[in-house]
């Protein structure tokens, strides 16, 4: 016999049928992955909200690479051509724009988680919006000139996609601002 809430007892015992074993054999299994968790220092719903961003970024055509790694070598390209890249960075832009208003009723909001995953790692951003203002902050200080140059420009034409004007924008070492309203 389970001790546990009726609706969460029926339910592992479907997944003990469902994967063809003893409701035993389930709990303990469940247990013991909790307490690996545990040990790790980290919590299930931690370790869930991170399973997530990651099927959520191969959902939208993100991979892994060695961050440094990318910086420079975007910075490079753009050095050697920055018009040509500025002209990808702003076709991506627009690209992911449509896909967050076709894939969602509310393409700002999936935007915003989706910032979790471009800004992966060290950098941080805000992004604050009212009636028909927005405002985006982005500091990455690992960030080379010509990368968050081109990442201003993604964002930027992501956003105009939904309906927004650029007021101001400033670049500086590492750190992006716009301003932006409809």
């Amino acid at each position: 016999m389970l001790a546990a809430q009726e609706d969460l007892a029926n339910r592992i015992v479907k997944v003990a049928k469902r994967k063809e074993m003893t409701v035993y054999q389930t709990v303990n299994d469940i247990l013991e992955q909790a307490l690996r968790v545990e040990e790790l220092g980290m919590s299930l719903k931690q370790v869930v909200d991170e399973r997530w961003m990651l099927e959520r970024a191969q959902e939208t055509g993100f991979t892994f690479t060695i961050e440094q790694l990318l910086y420079r070598i975007v910075d490079e390209a753009y050095e050697s051509d920055k018009e040509k890249y500025a002209e990808i960075f702003r076709e991506m832009g627009h690209w992911y724009g449509k896909y967050y208003q076709t894939k969602h009723d509310e393409p700002i909001s999936a935007f915003k988680e989706a910032l979790e995953l471009f800004t992966l790692g060290t950098s941080e951003y805000t992004f604050e919006q009212n009636n028909r203002s927005l405002t985006f902050r982005f500091i990455g200080e690992k960030l080379t000139p010509g990368y968050i140059e081109l990442f201003s420009i993604f964002i930027e034409e992501l956003l105009t996609v939904f309906g927004y004007k650029l007021i101001e924008k400033e670049i500086n070492r590492g750190i992006i601002k716009l301003e932006m309203s409809k």
